[in-house]
């Protein structure tokens, strides 16, 4: 069996991964010449997920940084939890840096003899393959066969970093709504924790002072150094259909949500 898979992010790696672990042929056309993962984005990923991704993808146990505990807060009560999920004993879910599991994947494939990995803008010829995949949005497959969905406009953006703080033993993963959109603490080392603030638009960026946020915020940390903010759009669709014929929908072009749950990728594992 050969398989073409559209697209070069993180959900089109690992479906590759998890097919040449099955010794099934896997092309990746890639569209984008230099495809880049912003190191301060994380991903969360499940206690179930995390062990399927070991056994059946690849082994991440060195690279992800285990929670036992979640702290939901809001604005309105005072620094009261609205929520408190622990787990004592073992993991509720782990974080891991986008960048660090793309890395790992991507190693991992260019070894395999049953992968390759094609960059071409050019039209792909179907009959060569069982079955083509596509997760990137912008293939003209995509646009040709995937163009009707549910979509809700969040009309809000993400802006995501890493702080850099003295060492806590940073095993709780803290939730903060506030007036402006919820702020997410995760932690990724003793000293290191991602930051994701998920604000409403603003016309004019420059009154949002994520630093000053991200301090006004902060329960726990004595913070050293704020990383590089990046942001971007938030989505939410869902395709109506996800395939025709041998061609299939998969990633952030079948569903797109708000990282607030932090499930996005969680779909993705749980769809392989």
């Amino acid at each position: 069996m050969r398989v073409c898979i559209i697209g070069s992010g993180l959900s089109a790696l690992t479906l590759a991964k998890a097919l040449v672990n099955q010794n099934i042929f896997v092309d990746i056309v890639s569209l984008t010449k230099n495809y880049k993962i912003h190191e301060s984005r994380t991903i969360g990923i499940s206690k179930s997920n995390f062990e399927y991704f070991n056994r059946n993808i690849v082994k991440i146990e060195k690279i992800i940084w285990k929670l036992n505990k979640i702290e939901i807060y809001s604005d309105n009560l005072k620094n009261e939890k609205l929520l408190n999920f622990e787990n004592k004993n073992d993991q509720l879910f782990s974080i891991v840096k986008n960048f660090e599991i793309y890395k790992k994947i991507n190693k991992s494939l260019l070894k395999n003899k049953f992968f390759k990995k094609i960059k071409s803008k050019k039209k792909i010829n179907t009959d060569q393959y069982n079955l083509i995949v596509i997760t990137d949005y912008n293939s003209p497959l995509a646009k040709k066969f995937f163009n009707k969905k549910i979509v809700k406009k969040y009309n809000s953006e993400a802006y995501t970093t890493i702080i850099h703080h003295e060492k806590i033993p940073n095993e709780v993963a803290t939730q903060i709504f506030t007036k402006k959109g919820p702020i997410a603490f995760l932690p990724i080392s003793k000293n290191k924790t991602s930051v994701v603030y998920s604000i409403h638009k603003l016309k004019n960026k420059a009154n949002i002072d994520i630093n000053k946020l991200i301090h006004q915020y902060n329960i726990k940390y004595k913070i050293k150094k704020i990383d590089k903010i990046n942001f971007f759009d938030l989505k939410f669709f869902v395709l109506r259909s996800y395939y025709n014929k041998n061609i299939l929908a998969f990633g952030d072009l079948l569903h797109r949500i708000h990282p607030l749950a932090g499930q996005g990728f969680n779909m993705t594992i749980r769809d392989i």
